[in-house]
């Protein structure tokens, strides 16, 4: 249903939509580019300006010889006078970055850059996985686009939470927050982009069918009541909205296996195998049946979109 919402939507705003498209998904590769580049740049230039000897430090005018004083401690470098520096402004200074030590700082630069790592290896897998990388239509692009740049933005907050030196409690209680609003609009935008895609379609096989006879290839079964029975294996995670259909055989008065590749013939077995325990689990795993009336002679091809195994009359007999 949400399917076919989009497709109605995309086919009215059309050039529109087109244009809004491609504009967010430029924006949101180029924030994913800022969001990657940007720290490994800042630990290129500090790990730079450390070689040379260049440190931050908090400095305040002394109020009593009032002359420049870098903030090391609680009393003056210069008259020894105490700073009178309140609790909330030293808790600050402990989480700056200011005149962090050497192992500090070399912690801070194989934390961050692991962080980057990561981040960038999951988004590549991400988009590879998921087809995001070639947009099949406007309206999906539009999404890809909007979920890029949310992503791109939750990297960024995430990299505040857990980082060396980016904030205090405050601001990483304030960042958390805004994390989880974002982790929810990601999850709205990636549906939406995964429901505007359009359904891939493949010909699983043909089958000859000549009265009450059906044939796949050399081999042929009897039909009852002109029905054709299509067996396949379902597996289906409700919680993650996961559907999976692969077709397994034809149904007459007898069984004919359908060809699949050997990596695909071992998913199968392994999944039938341990269907009890993946179904404990939460993965649903069944073997169904549907049956289809086949009552003109011809050659029918069992066609497979999305998850939906369907059976269509593709030629009349020769």
């Amino acid at each position: 249903m949400l399917s076919s919402l989009l497709r109605t939507i995309e086919q009215g705003f059309g050039p529109l939509l087109s244009s809004a498209g491609d504009i967010a998904f430029l924006l949101g590769l180029l924030m994913l580019v800022y969001v990657i580049l940007a720290p490994s740049i800042r630990i290129l230039v500090e790990m730079q300006a450390a070689n040379i000897g260049i440190e931050r430090e908090w400095i305040m005018h002394c109020m009593s010889c009032r002359r420049m004083t870098v903030v090391a401690g609680s009393e003056c470098e210069h008259c020894g006078h105490n700073l009178g520096i309140p609790w909330a402004v030293r808790l600050r200074q402990f989480f700056s970055r200011g005149g962090e030590p050497r192992w500090l700082e070399v912690t801070r630069w194989i934390y961050t850059s692991l962080g980057v790592i990561a981040f960038t290896l999951i988004t590549v897998v991400a988009l590879g996985v998921s087809g995001a990388w070639n947009p099949q239509s406007h309206i999906e692009k539009l999404f890809v686009g909007l979920s890029l740049l949310t992503w791109a933005g939750l990297g960024w907050l995430l990299g505040r939470v857990f980082g060396i030196g980016t904030g205090g409690p405050i601001s990483r209680v304030r960042d958390t927050v805004f994390s989880l609003a974002l982790a929810a609009l990601l999850l709205t935008t990636t549906t939406l982009a995964s429901a505007a895609r359009p359904v891939e379609e493949a010909v699983v096989a043909q089958v000859r069918v000549d009265g009450q006879v059906a044939q796949l290839g050399s081999r042929a079964t009897a039909l009852v009541g002109y029905q054709l029975g299509l067996e396949y294996l379902h597996v289906e995670h409700a919680f993650a909205g996961f559907r999976h259909a692969t077709p397994l055989a034809i149904i007459g008065t007898r069984r004919l296996e359908l060809p699949l590749g050997e990596r695909q013939s071992d998913v199968v077995d392994f999944l039938w195998k341990h269907s009890v325990a993946l179904t404990e689990r939460g993965l649903a795993v069944r073997k169904r049946t549907d049956q289809f009336m086949v009552a003109e002679s011809g050659i029918y091809e069992i066609v497979l979109r999305g998850d939906k195994l369907s059976i269509r009359r593709f030629a009349s007999p020769s």
